[in-house]
């Protein structure tokens, strides 16, 4: 599979703590301008590109910076640590839902990046062209994920570090890490 990422597409990053999504994040920010790329950065992990640190884990919060991006247009978006700001059982905010329903009709693309992929809002990731997984061992992430993926979610949990799987167009390929 060819990692042809258009600068619209939703993309979700997905996996257990420390097993590489930054890392691969920060590979893929490299096919975007610079001026275009904004992280919403709760851990201020992003620090060398435009980046808004939040006061709260409130999705209100992500909804002010979701209402500029959409007026800005030509933007991609960054919410890292997604679970908390587009949570499963919490309905998306009216910009918010712009960004990840519409956004392609303006140049909008949007990362959501979670450890826990049962918690992240359902819209957000049915919406994505593209999901990143690495290691995942929680039995609720594993069954969410199998109701979607066209193979046993299980395998995930074998991942090493920096190892990942790509979800696109309902086949799914295994990825040794990324050089950076």
């Amino acid at each position: 599979m060819k990692l042809e990422i258009r600068s619209f597409d939703g993309i979700v990053t997905c996996g257990a703590k420390g097993c590489g999504k930054t890392y691969l994040e920060k590979h893929l920010l490299k096919l975007y301008p610079p001026k275009s790329i904004l992280v919403f950065d709760p851990l201020d992990e992003f620090g060398e590109h435009p980046h808004y640190v939040p006061q709260s884990n409130s999705p209100k919060e992500l909804e002010k910076v979701a209402k500029v991006v959409w007026n800005k247009w030509n933007t991609f978006l960054v919410v890292s640590e997604a679970e908390l700001f587009l949570p499963v059982n919490g309905t998306l905010l009216p910009y918010t839902f712009k960004i990840i329903a519409q956004g392609r009709h303006r140049n909008i693309g949007v990362l959501a990046d979670t450890r826990r992929i049962a918690s992240l809002n359902k819209t957000v990731f049915s919406l994505s062209e593209w999901v990143f997984m690495f290691r995942h061992f929680s039995p609720n992430d594993l069954r969410y994920l199998n109701e979607f993926l066209p193979i046993n979610a299980r395998v995930l949990s074998d991942l090493e570090d920096y190892h990942f799987a790509v979800f696109h167009r309902n086949v799914v390929e295994f990825h040794k890490p990324i050089k950076i």
